[in-house]
């Protein structure tokens, strides 16, 4: 296989220029694999190639074959690297598999061109090109979903810290409203939010509105009742707003007690209930005049 190993060398070394130059064409040909000028800057793409290439030179000088066992070697690395770029641009999977497919075709392309007369050698040599970028591309597929799902998971903990606002209302007085679907990761989260909220701010009332939470099981009422709880170790009374003619089927229905939660249908109700408890009084205000 040396005299393979070599003329492969040879036409990578000698023909880098023109590997490269196919590679990027072929890669900007591509509109649907996201690779054009505004995705991949041209200069960031072309270092990404040259650093791809020279990786590439050096497994095959040293005759490896399996890249995808050694994690530490540059071609797995600048693999791994190409494949966080493009999860956190947002690339499709497809998109960032035709990195490699591209690469064998112009690989292929100038190996033909260079070993024009020796059609076994040149042949030989684009089976041992594709089978290891046929490896890289495990590399590069593992690495997407691996960078993608750390990128979904903190964009869920974003949305989620986003959807679990505890508002100052009054001197006192805090509203922390919920909206959407809560499972038991989110739950968990409100009432830590909450908690520390309370904490920070010694609020004597705190208003937990679920006018906008569709669906209220036993697991969601559990936490609630927890969160209440710790609400009253810290000193606040919780009053539950927002609970509808359907929500109160619901929580008879699955035997929820909630008879310990001060209860009211609105916000408003809600929110006259909380200043009664500070001592203040809602009222309407005299006009001057007749």
């Amino acid at each position: 296989m040396d005299h393979v190993n070599n003329f492969l060398c040879d036409v990578l070394v000698g023909r880098r220029e023109r590997i490269l130059t196919l590679w990027r064409q072929r890669l900007n040909e591509r509109l649907d694999g996201g690779h054009g000028r505004d995705a991949i800057p041209e200069d960031e793409l072309k270092g990404e190639l040259v650093g791809l290439l020279d990786s590439l030179v050096e497994i095959i000088a040293a005759g490896e074959s399996n890249v995808e066992s050694n994690a530490a070697h540059p071609f797995a690395a600048r693999l791994r690297e190409a494949s966080r770029t493009r999860a956190v641009r947002g690339f499709a999977p497809s998109g960032t598999v035709q990195l490699l497919l591209d690469g064998k075709e112009a690989l292929v392309a100038v190996i033909q061109e260079q070993g024009s007369g020796q059609a076994a050698l040149a042949a030989e040599a684009s089976l041992m090109v594709g089978r290891l970028l046929d490896r890289g591309t495990i590399i590069l597929v593992d690495s997407f979903v691996d960078a993608r799902e750390a990128t979904i998971a903190s964009q869920s903990s974003a949305i989620r810290e986003l959807s679990t606002p505890v508002i100052s209302l009054w001197d006192s007085i805090l509203l922390l409203p919920l909206v959407g679907v809560i499972d038991s990761v989110r739950a968990l989260q409100i009432s830590e939010s909450l908690l520390l909220a309370i904490g920070r701010s010694a609020a004597r009332v705190t208003l937990i509105d679920i006018t906008g939470v569709p669906v209220m099981d036993t697991s969601v009422a559990r936490h609630m009742l927890k969160t209440v709880a710790g609400a009253r170790l810290l000193g606040t009374s919780v009053i539950l707003t927002g609970i509808g003619p359907h929500m109160a089927q619901t929580i008879v229905k699955l035997g929820i007690d909630l008879s310990g939660v001060p209860t009211v249908g609105s916000l408003r109700l809600g929110v006259a209930l909380a200043f009664n408890l500070i001592g203040h009084e809602v009222v309407p205000r005299r006009r001057n005049g007749p």
